[in-house]
């Protein structure tokens, strides 16, 4: 339920759209929207703020440093290994296809994933595939850029920003495709609306490293490239 629209709880429930509207306003919810809020709020755990985890840092950090870093390189162990369990291979295949044949290719990862979403960008420009990283230099992330025939490449963990919510949304209504590096929270969030490959960052003194995060976005990116490049001799051979 976390994930589903609407409609789609409607369709699996065998009722109308309406009924599950009043369902959710008898159990004393304003509307189903907030009922599925209810599901999704186990996904997306809240986590300390950037001044709590600087200071946990802080202390990992104080007594000898070295051990922050020894901390930093097993959660990024941890973190690619568990990334390969959860990256089913066909949907990345998938991923990469919906890319490499987009017109032009929104980046955006806002926040903590902004590096992330920078260096991908870099790879696709270096690869020869058009892409616009949102945000760049205090830019302001636009939303209304998004086109049919475009593609955003979201990265995003949780807490999901706002801003790549939004972006997500306009291209869902200009009938873009999404492809999502994400979290399960996020992905809860998204539905199935995008292309969600998910993965779990694990943390090291409170903070996350990002390793699986930089890797996967890495790889997909050059994913991306090669078989544009694929498409583009297929195109030149039957032309």
């Amino acid at each position: 339920m976390a994930q589903a629209t609407i409609a789609e709880f409607a369709r699996g429930a065998g009722v109308p759209a309406s009924a599950v509207v009043r369902f959710a306003q008898a159990m004393g919810f304003s509307g189903y929207a907030q009922m599925r809020d209810l599901y999704r709020s186990p996904l997306e755990l809240p986590r300390p703020d950037i001044a709590q985890r600087l200071e946990q840092l802080r202390r990992h950090g104080t007594a000898r440093p070295v051990t922050l870093l020894a901390e930093c390189v097993e959660a990024g162990r941890l973190s690619l290994e568990r990334m390969l369990e959860t990256v089913d291979p066909t949907r990345f295949d998938r991923a990469a296809g919906v890319l490499a044949r987009a017109g032009l290719i929104h980046v955006v990862g806002p926040g903590r994933c902004f590096a992330v979403a920078a260096h991908s960008a870099y790879i696709l420009e270096r690869v020869d595939v058009p892409a616009l990283l949102h945000g760049a230099f205090g830019q302001v992330i636009g939303a209304g850029s998004v086109r049919r025939g475009d593609a955003v490449l979201a990265i995003a963990l949780s807490p999901a920003m706002q801003e790549t919510l939004d972006v997500c949304a306009a291209a869902r209504g200009n009938g873009a495709q999404i492809v999502a590096i994400t979290d399960p929270g996020v992905a809860a969030r998204l539905g199935s609306s995008a292309l969600s490959l998910t993965l779990v960052e694990v943390e090291a003194a409170g903070s996350r490293p990002m390793t699986a995060t930089a890797t996967l976005a890495m790889a997909l990116a050059a994913a991306t490239g090669a078989l544009r490049a694929d498409l583009r001799k297929e195109a030149t051979a039957s032309g």
